[in-house]
């Protein structure tokens, strides 16, 4: 039986005796550190041949793109459209995911000589997804006649009558590449590439947007070499791409396992090489000096920037830059995007405290899931604001705004929601359809169109069903589960922080390490950022170890002698012109 170490809201579960001694074995069969398989064990991950799946993902073994419902029917479409010379659209979305996806797939269409041109909605004009308006934008001037071939990426699953204006008025064959979970009505497409639709075979369903958009191009490059198109050697190097496809995977929060941590490890492989001028850009911009790039710069630098282009209502700015080919033009963006993403932060600063007010009072009131109203916060920062309500409240949060550009009569509101790990938003969002004009979305996050005369009676049932949903699951204290427990000569070892990257990339599904160093003392402390962080340093065997702790500067108050246990992930980080591992302290414990 397992013995548990309760630390308040964090435990840490030892192996026990034939656990230990099994992962003991597997680490000297592997060659590998038992720290690291121990905790991949604790995560049951317990065979020699997963933990080489998992430690070594190889991209020969993602699954045969055929795989996926439509995609011969949507490949041999696209491979007749190269032959006959009939020009190609893209329909992309605005968000990081969408964006990536549309570079992607308009990259790759040059490459093969496919003529392609893209267009991506205006989140402060256009509506989400495919509308009258944005299909005018991107075929005017389109004609019946020249069999043009319409393709979305990161949109178009519930397109119904935006799918049939392509086709009437402007003679597209529509195909939609899409992630998101679709209803129980499908568009009339010519055809619809997405794993969650029903019947589709393929062996993995949570794929980002633009990890569908690549098995596209996968299956595309096939089929164009069968045609003579391409031969091996003319054939474009489709991991050259992979560096898009991390980055709308990672900052579009799908479970970074199975296919997506393949598709991730090797994109960030590419990313660290810098060969897109602007990934060099953003990296620059972002301030990201360490060699490899992780799965945090890409959430945390990278797509903030990219994102900022698409709340703000310029979204091409984020494909351009994409796929810039001249350095100054891609520094260029990349500083527009840089101010966009200081517009962002200041549009969220002012709305922030009011949202926050509202919020909690809801909260103190009890509610299970909060709705707010608020018309003068800006719809590009719904999003953010949502997922910080959601974080800082632990419950369902659904943010709305007026939508300015809807059209008739009735005031429609445009909203967006995050969610916490035991409600599924989308599934539940399903259950207050009545009220609801419009809904897309996944488990964790959603966006949805409302009337305001119905306002009151959505976040009744909203509230009504996240209810019933938490009473009938049991109600635990949030817990971090610490994946191992430290001894000091552990830290000192540059082999050792090696081979806990070989866990990257860390993300949903597979969050970063969590580790237990036992009472050690703490030396050089001080309090930075208006005295709310803690930095410090750790002297172990004559070495030093940097160390921060986030917003812990009250907490460490507590702790006589600077001696504490710490709870902690290890980061790679620059100083002083070179990489060092630094401990980010998440909780400090009593000795």
């Amino acid at each position: 039986m397992h013995k548990v170490l309760a630390m308040a809201s964090y435990s840490y579960t030892p192996l026990t005796a034939p656990e230990k001694k099994q992962a003991a074995l597997l680490a000297e069969q592997l060659q590998i550190s038992p720290v690291i398989v121990e905790i991949l064990f604790r995560r049951g991950v317990t065979s020699a041949s997963a933990l080489q799946e998992y430690l070594y993902p190889q991209l020969t073994s993602l699954p045969d793109p055929f795989g996926m419902r439509g995609m011969r029917e949507a490949v041999t479409r696209v491979v007749q459209a190269r032959l006959a010379k009939h020009p190609v659209y893209i329909h992309g979305d605005y968000d990081t995911d969408g964006i990536s996806a549309t570079a992607l797939l308009q990259a790759f269409f040059v490459a093969v000589g496919i003529e392609s041109s893209y267009y991506v909605p205006k989140r402060t004009e256009e509506q989400y997804g495919l509308s009258e308006v944005s299909l005018d934008k991107l075929l005017a001037g389109v004609r019946p006649t020249s069999k043009a071939v319409l393709i979305t990426v990161d949109c178009g699953i519930s397109s119904f009558a935006e799918v049939l204006l392509a086709k009437e008025r402007y003679g597209c064959d529509v195909i939609v590449t899409d992630h998101h979970q679709p209803g129980p009505e499908l568009p009339a497409a010519l055809a619809i590439i997405n794993p969650k639709q029903a019947g589709c075979p393929f062996s993995f369903m949570h794929l980002a947007g633009v990890g569908v958009a690549f098995f596209f191009i996968l299956a595309l490059r096939r089929a164009l070499v069968e045609a003579g198109v391409l031969t091996r050697e003319t054939m474009p190097n489709l991991k050259d791409f992979l560096d898009l496809v991390a980055l709308g995977t990672i900052a579009d929060v799908v479970p970074l396992v199975d296919v997506n941590r393949t598709l991730v490890r090797a994109g960030l492989e590419v990313l660290a090489t810098r060969k897109r001028a602007g990934v060099r850009a953003l990296a620059e911009n972002g301030n990201v000096m360490t060699t490899a790039i992780t799965a945090e710069d890409v959430a945390f630098r990278f797509a903030p920037r990219i994102n900022a282009s698409g709340r703000l209502g310029q979204p091409e700015l984020g494909v351009q830059l994409l796929l810039a080919q001249d350095e100054h033009k891609a520094q260029q963006l990349a500083n527009e995007l840089e101010d966009l993403n200081t517009q962002r932060r200041a549009l969220e600063a002012d709305i922030l405290p009011e949202i926050t007010t509202a919020c909690a009072r809801q909260a103190d009131e009890g509610r299970a899931a909060l709705t707010v109203y608020n018309a003068d916060c800006h719809p590009g920062v719904l999003g953010i604001l949502a997922s910080r309500m959601a974080e800082q409240f632990s419950r369902p949060v659904i943010l709305f705004t007026d939508d300015h550009h809807a059209h008739g009569s009735a005031q429609i509101l445009k909203g967006s929601g995050r969610s916490v790990p035991a409600i599924n938003l989308y599934e539940t969002l399903a259950h207050c359809r009545r009220a609801i004009e419009q809904f897309g979305g996944h488990p964790m996050a959603a966006g949805l169109t409302i009337n305001l005369e119905q306002l009151e009676r959505f976040a009744a049932l909203f509230q009504e069903n996240v209810a019933q949903q938490q009473a009938s699951q049991s109600r635990q204290q949030k817990t971090v589960h610490v994946d191992y427990r430290l001894k000091p000569e552990h830290l000192i070892h540059r082999k050792f922080f090696q081979t806990v990257q070989l866990m990257e990339p860390c993300g949903e599904g597979n969050p970063e390490p969590i580790f237990l160093l036992p009472a050690e003392p703490l030396q050089q402390v001080r309090t930075v950022g208006n005295d709310e962080h803690i930095v410090f340093q750790l002297q172990i065997q004559g070495r030093t170890l940097p160390g921060v702790g986030f917003n812990l500067a009250q907490q460490f108050t507590d702790f006589p002698g600077n001696e504490t246990s710490l709870v902690f992930k290890l980061k790679q980080r620059y100083f002083n012109g070179r990489e060092r591992m630094q401990m980010q302290v998440i909780k400090f414990l009593p000795v």
